[in-house]
């Protein structure tokens, strides 16, 4: 991730990643990028999640961990398949970096206010790339008549 990618608003934090070539996963892109987000992680066992604190931590025994919004789709950054053995699958790791369009971390109250209580570590939002309407590929061929 080019450093020229990154711009700055007051109290938001807004990403437009155009390569992340040599990042694997969401958190490893975030890791140190943004101020007030600590990312670490809790195994070494590849694909594990990583503990994700916006503002250090809010609570002593509830989550700490910040809302997750992919698509406007909210998730709990909760470990998927987690047993005695096996720490379980991170939900960030699951997602390839390279369909990620923009991801925002939301830090203030009032930009969190949306998303309630569920909201109130922070806000995570992920934009994939999608399809766009507009002339297809096979419209330019026919404009051109290379085909039929």
């Amino acid at each position: 991730m080019n450093l020229s990618n990154i711009k700055f608003f007051p109290l938001l934090v807004f990403f437009i990643i155009n390569s992340l070539q040599s990042q694997s996963t969401v958190d490893q892109a975030l890791k140190g990028r943004v101020a007030g987000l600590s990312i670490f992680s809790v195994s070494g066992a590849p694909g594990t999640p990583s503990e994700i604190r916006i503002r250090g931590a809010g609570s002593f025994l509830s989550n700490n961990s910040p809302l997750i919004v992919i698509d406007g789709v909210p998730y709990e950054n909760y470990a998927i398949g987690e047993n005695d053995k096996f720490p379980g699958l991170d939900l960030l790791s699951l997602i390839n970096t390279m369909d990620i369009h923009s991801v925002t971390v939301l830090k203030d109250a009032s930009d969190v206010a949306p998303y309630g209580v569920k909201g109130t570590n922070g806000v995570i939002v992920i934009n994939t790339k999608r399809a766009i309407e507009g002339p297809t590929l096979r419209d330019l061929l026919e404009e051109l008549n290379l085909i039929d």
